[in-house]
């Protein structure tokens, strides 16, 4: 067989274990391996790009194709518009366009400003600084951003508003951040909130507690289906890589 076509088998193949392991029906192994490369095209586009779409490093991909592309192209536009233009939203665009540049102080300022006189309690806003200032390491200042936001918008204080203000609390050194991660777990019971949790407990030297939270986000992959495994599958790596690290220690 030619070079070219075992590479296209080795190609088919690769999706017909993603297939599997996915829970795909098996027409698609048949539609793989009885046209090798159109099939393979075929799957990538319908099922394998979208569901890497959903993943950390499927995002990460996704943005390092732009950025190869034209690296500067947002933040040249962000650029343009807001100095067009100077509202409030023109300048969260292009505070996000500079944070995606790891120009995170200016992204910070930038963020401050929009939310500020008549946005001061906007919640879009409140969430760009709050996640700017989270990435910059200023746990403190997150953590206070994300309380402002939960004091003038209460039903916002869940889902991964409330893991983010756990994550800055646990990063500022409060003593109260094992509290505020058992609150969240308490209402949300995700596999990244209990990960996140266990990472927080092996930080902080409780192998015990970190065990639980890390065998419980493998519980929820057991009991959950393929598009949950999916979407969840860093969290799943991230905690069986914990509890290696825990069987080690």
């Amino acid at each position: 067989m030619p070079f070219v076509g075992l590479v296209h088998l080795a190609i088919a193949a690769f999706f017909g274990v993603h297939a599997i392991r996915s829970g795909q029906p098996m027409y698609w192994l048949f539609i793989l391996f009885a046209f090798p490369l159109l099939g393979s095209i075929v799957y990538f586009f319908a099922l394998y790009l979208p569901a890497m779409r959903y993943t950390r490093g499927g995002a990460k991909a996704a943005r390092a194709v732009n950025a190869l592309l034209d690296p500067n192209r947002e933040l040249r536009e962000a650029s343009t518009e807001f100095d067009r233009t100077p509202t409030a939203y023109n300048r969260s665009r292009l505070a996000a366009a500079l944070l995606a540049k790891g120009q995170i102080d200016e992204a910070i300022q930038h963020l401050r400003e929009a939310a500020s006189g008549p946005y001061a309690n906007d919640p879009s806003f409140l969430k760009g600084l709050a996640g700017a200032q989270l990435q910059g390491q200023r746990f403190a200042d997150a953590a206070a951003t994300l309380q402002r936001l939960f004091d003038a918008h209460p039903d916002q204080q869940r889902g991964a508003l409330a893991l983010m203000h756990a994550e800055a609390v646990a990063g500022a050194g409060r003593a109260d951040a094992r509290a505020v991660f058992e609150a969240v777990i308490t209402a949300d019971n995700s596999t990244e909130a209990h990960c996140k949790y266990g990472q927080f407990l092996l930080a902080q030297g409780d192998a015990a507690g970190a065990q639980r939270a890390f065998e419980a986000v493998l519980e929820h992959e057991r009991q959950g289906h393929h598009h949950s495994r999916e979407l969840n599958r860093d969290w799943i790596a991230e905690a069986k890589a914990g509890l290696k690290q825990l069987g080690s220690a």
